[in-house]
């Protein structure tokens, strides 16, 4: 097995479990799930969006339409809560010591225009990881591409030399199958425990 240069971490639900539009609450949110996420509706919105076909002031005018919430105050609570999300605390201490450590960091994310444009310089991401990589600056949600680009941005390393932590089983096994390890997220408290044995023998074989 090749050293353990590069390690990849996902986003959303995984570095962090807070939906973008939690200012307006939890009933909000299901709304927005339902008519973006879910079914034929994810590939009319989420999917664009998370290419950077549609923007956030296109779904933010879609959602207007269907709760009678003014745009404006729409927008301002999707600001407001990309700048304000809670961060798996877990994954964020592992993210930030690996570095400290000698490895390459990479954020890799399915993502909307407005992880870019607020979430990444709210939170430090661009200091922390050593490549930011979002969807919707690169027209794909074709999580292997994405980690492609972050390779030709991190002195050329390699599927066989990285770990992804994802939450998403279909990512891992994507990544598994182009020869990477990968590890699946679940809760906190679970990745807490793994990251002792990590960091006890330096990785761990994970690709079984």
């Amino acid at each position: 097995m090749n050293p353990l240069r590069c390690i990849i971490f996902d986003f959303a639900g995984t570095l962090s479990p807070t939906p973008y539009f939690w200012p307006l609450g939890a009933e909000f949110c299901t709304v927005v799930t339902a008519a973006i996420f879910t079914g034929e509706h994810k590939t009319r919105w989420a999917s664009p969006w998370c290419c950077g076909r549609l923007s956030s002031t296109d779904i933010v005018a879609y959602l207007s339409g269907l709760t009678g919430l003014m745009p404006e105050r729409i927008l301002s609570a999707l600001d407001a809560g990309c700048a304000n999300l809670q961060l798996n605390p877990a994954v964020w201490r592992f993210a930030q010591a690996q570095r400290t450590q000698g490895r390459h960091t990479a954020l890799v994310t399915v993502n909307m225009d407005v992880f870019t444009r607020v979430v990444v310089p709210a939170h430090g991401f661009d200091r922390v990881f050593d490549v930011v990589v979002n969807s919707a600056d690169y027209g794909t949600e074709d999580k292997n591409a994405l980690c492609e680009i972050a390779f030709g941005q991190l002195d050329d390393c390699t599927f066989e030399d990285s770990l992804l932590i994802d939450d998403m089983p279909k990512c891992l096994d994507a990544f598994r199958a182009r020869g990477g390890m990968a590890h699946q997220y679940t809760t906190d408290a679970a990745f807490a425990e793994w990251t002792l044995s990590f960091d006890k023998e330096g990785y761990l074989e994970l690709r079984t």
